[in-house]
């Protein structure tokens, strides 16, 4: 597999822990398993996290070099399936009190344009990657 493989492991009932090769971990579990994540939890927090790593030069270079980026994701639900999200909300919550006008107004676009254009994850849910499945035979 090439790229940046990842591991899921089961470690109990309902429960997993996702592995990378640099020693990065994360819990994994159904809805009410404590100290983990749902799998569409860990799709929010690739897609925010995505988000935060690829405007991070940009905000800082204006916001300064101790900003406090923080970014929330959610999402809905179709009716017709409950297994799938309908749409997906990113939000930043960072000060730009000290970037006005058009400084400001360009500031939000080259993030904007940098997040379409660089963020993988994203830009993988949004055109919808195919998924190989591989199982034993």
């Amino acid at each position: 597999m090439a790229g940046t493989p990842v591991e899921v492991h089961r470690t109990g009932e309902h429960t997993f822990t996702a592995s990378n090769g640099r020693g990065g971990e994360v819990a994994i579990g159904g809805d009410g398993a404590p100290d983990s994540f749902t799998p569409g939890e860990l799709l929010l927090a690739a897609i925010a996290g995505c988000s935060a790593v690829t405007s991070e030069n940009l905000l800082v270079r204006r916001a300064g070099q101790d900003a406090d980026i923080v970014v929330h994701a959610d999402r809905d639900k179709t009716a017709e399936d409950p297994n799938k999200f309908s749409e997906v909300r990113v939000r930043f919550d960072v000060d730009l009190g000290a970037v006005e006008g058009v400084d400001r107004a360009k500031l939000l676009d080259a993030v904007e344009r940098a997040i379409e254009r660089y963020c993988t994850v994203s830009r993988s849910v949004a055109e919808g990657t195919p998924i190989t499945l591989e199982l034993p035979r």
